[in-house]
């Protein structure tokens, strides 16, 4: 667990990232993920544009150098650090990475009033972020579902 010395440490940190990334031309997005030890496992900064991924968001690129860094995709025990809250998509990484504790630094209506709105990532029925697709009969569609000897808690979920 994580002392408050250890907590106003890396708060400094991801706003020193976030600045760092604001000088340069990007978005004031950064995260930095945190061991139980308090040793930093992984940062990453807003890469969506840079990298034409609409995935790249801070906290989802240091959950992925974290990740890379353990050799496993369990975060358990980890802080997450971020400049703002995350967004639907990077709570969702979260929960997935199974992140033990998420500390920000601006919630998302501060955020807002500061002109970068991403409440509608927020979303009550998830039926809405799909897009309305036809469900069509084919012929051997579980058939990779049936042959699959995993399931889904052998990738930790």
């Amino acid at each position: 667990m994580l002392n408050s010395h250890q907590i106003a440490h890396f708060c400094e940190e991801t706003l020193s990232l976030a600045k760092k990334e604001v000088d340069s031309g990007g978005l004031p997005f950064s995260a930095i993920v945190v061991d139980e030890k308090g040793r930093p496992i992984g940062q990453g900064v807003n890469e969506v544009n840079t990298l034409h991924d609409c995935t790249a968001h801070a906290e989802i690129q240091a959950i992925r150098v974290a990740s890379k860094t353990l050799g496993t995709s369990s975060l358990k025990g980890a802080t997450l650090f971020a400049s703002g809250e995350p967004c639907g998509l990077c709570q969702t990484a979260i929960r997935l990475a199974k992140v033990s504790k998420v500390i920000v630094l601006l919630d998302r209506h501060e955020v807002k009033e500061l002109g970068f709105d991403y409440m509608w990532t927020y979303v009550e029925k998830a039926d809405s972020l799909f897009v309305r697709d036809t469900h069509l009969s084919f012929k051997n569609k579980a058939e990779p579902f049936e042959q699959s000897q995993k399931d889904l808690k052998s990738i930790g979920l």
